[in-house]
């Protein structure tokens, strides 16, 4: 039976839109040092529906990201406090699940190529991986250049962790700053990581394009927002002015999956407004066809290049 790694939904998405009072740039970390409960139930349901990886909740916690907002002095604490949590969840629930480590854009999401060199990127990926030890696994997400994932896959390397990298293409099949998905894969591949995935897009790009991304590596994944459109935040707005379509169902999505899957993906889940019904339903539909498994098992189990 082929097994397949369930990572979580969109966590700080299901976060920050159960917390009605909290707007900010800081997204689900300013409710997280508000409301640090909420953070834990999330992740319990997540756990229940049958994720498992679990990622930590640090997504906007960069140290460009902190600083801007005036808070660079509390990285440190809200690092320990999303470990703090998500243990709480794992202890309630006597799961057995991997803590993945979050190595996001550093700036926001949705960007273009960083006016910076990879020397200083890597120097503060450097710090995100030592504020997350108590990490089984790391996931490099919603990458939109190469020069930034190249940054990030060598400190996650480094870390002698199971790593994946996964990158954000536009409609266009693309990468934001222009370069092809082909072209991405062949920087990510040096680094050797568990799994090259795309995520954080339409679930039909991802579509679109998993069989290209199967071809080019051996082990793959995906997981998809159901954003109407990210443009708003893409031009710095809050993702209060982001809407959800309202088009995909906990079934729809997991047709989607499926055939990924059919296509070679060997790591699914899923990203902003992919809430735990959704990861409830997919773990429901593929566990008589698939060995659900958490990230770090592929580790191995699947011949690098």
């Amino acid at each position: 039976m082929k097994s397949v790694a369930l990572l979580d939904g969109g966590l700080g998405q299901e976060i920050y839109r159960r917390a009605t009072t909290v707007t900010s740039l800081l997204w689900s970390v300013a409710v997280m040092r508000e409301q640090p409960e909420l953070v834990t139930d999330v992740h319990v349901d997540f756990i229940r529906a049958g994720a498992r990886t679990l990622t930590l909740n640090t997504y906007a916690a960069t140290p460009t990201r902190l600083a801007r907002e005036g808070i660079g002095d509390e990285i440190e604490a809200i690092h320990r406090k999303a470990f703090e949590v998500l243990q709480r969840a794992i202890e309630i629930t006597g799961a057995n699940v991997d803590i993945a480590g979050c190595l996001p854009p550093l700036v926001g999401s949705y960007r273009g190529q960083p006016a910076r060199s990879f020397d200083d990127l890597k120097a503060e990926y450097d710090t995100l991986v030592k504020l997350q030890p108590g990490a089984d696994v790391f996931l490099i997400e919603t990458m939109t250049n190469i020069l930034e994932a190249k940054a990030a896959c060598a400190a996650a390397s480094e870390s002698g962790k199971p790593f994946g990298v996964a990158f954000r293409l536009e409609t266009d099949g693309n990468l934001r700053s222009g370069e092809t998905l082909a072209q991405a894969v062949e920087a990510a591949k040096a680094f050797a990581p568990t799994a090259i995935m795309l995520n954080c897009c339409d679930p039909e790009v991802l579509s679109k394009a998993m069989p290209e991304l199967a071809v080019l590596y051996p082990c793959t994944g995906g997981y998809a927002n159901t954003f109407k459109t990210v443009e708003p935040m893409a031009g710095g707005a809050l993702v209060d002015a982001l809407e959800a379509r309202p088009d995909i169902s906990p079934e729809a999505y997991a047709v989607q999956v499926r055939q990924w899957l059919d296509d070679g993906a060997r790591v699914v889940g899923g990203c902003c407004e992919i809430t735990p019904e959704h990861i409830r339903h997919l773990a429901d539909a593929l566990s008589g066809d698939f060995e659900l498994v958490r990230f770090s098992q592929l580790a191995g189990a699947v011949d690098q290049p």
